[in-house]
């Protein structure tokens, strides 16, 4: 049976719940901002040379997106959906090498993600998601889809969405804050890419959480 810290013992999953990781994927491992822009370009509903914000995490609460609204979003996310976005965005830079890494050390990695929040498309996005993880070759152990990520208990979860990191710290939960102009606001631990130094920390943390959240 693993050792397990003193300070993850409140969260225990299952036996051996030591190093346990639920990974967020958008905005963490895959650029869906960018994909959005992609596909907006290439069908005509946003020019080129438009570079849109991302100081809200809600896009249509920024500027440059051509979105009237929520539901117009809505229905350019799910006609995106429906041209297999999931399968085709970009990776974040250094994601796949550094989870081959976490892997290496005995990471137990759970993609959890909130991808099905538009109805009638579910097997595409969750046959889509499963794709491009193979694609780009990100090792992983289980694939979860849950808007509720409170609800799924691990050692460490890394995302970048404001209300989730908000919620999972109101439960005791450890929460990284992956970096993005629209969390920056938010106290650390926080990682600011995939490189081997952040993976480093990320490590470390699984062995010593920071008594300050700042560092």
């Amino acid at each position: 049976m693993a050792m397990i810290p003193r300070e993850y013992e409140g969260q225990r999953v299952g036996v051996n719940g030591y190093r346990v990781l639920n990974l967020d994927l958008d905005g963490v491992c895959a650029d869906y901002a960018g994909a959005m822009r992609d596909w907006l370009v290439a069908h005509g509903r946003m020019d080129p040379d438009t570079v849109p914000s991302c100081d809200e995490y809600d896009l249509t609460a920024n500027s440059g997106w051509p979105f009237t609204g929520k539901e117009d979003y809505l229905a350019a996310h799910k006609a995106a959906e429906a041209d297999h976005l999931y399968a085709t965005m970009r990776p974040i830079p250094g994601v796949a090498h550094a989870l081959r890494r976490l892997a290496g050390e005995h990471v137990y990695i759970r993609i959890v993600t909130h991808r099905l929040f538009v109805s009638g498309q579910h097997r595409m996005v969750v046959s889509d998601t499963a794709r491009w993880l193979d694609e780009q070759h990100i090792p992983y152990m289980s694939l979860c889809f849950a808007g509720l990520k409170d609800s799924i208990q691990a050692t460490v979860h890394i995302d970048d969405s404001p209300a989730n990191i908000a919620t999972l710290r109101e439960v005791g939960q450890h929460a990284v804050v992956f970096d993005q102009p629209y969390n920056r606001n938010l106290d650390g631990p926080r990682m600011t890419g995939w490189d081997d130094a952040n993976v480093d920390r990320l490590l470390g943390w699984f062995d010593h959480w920071p008594a300050d959240e700042g560092e």
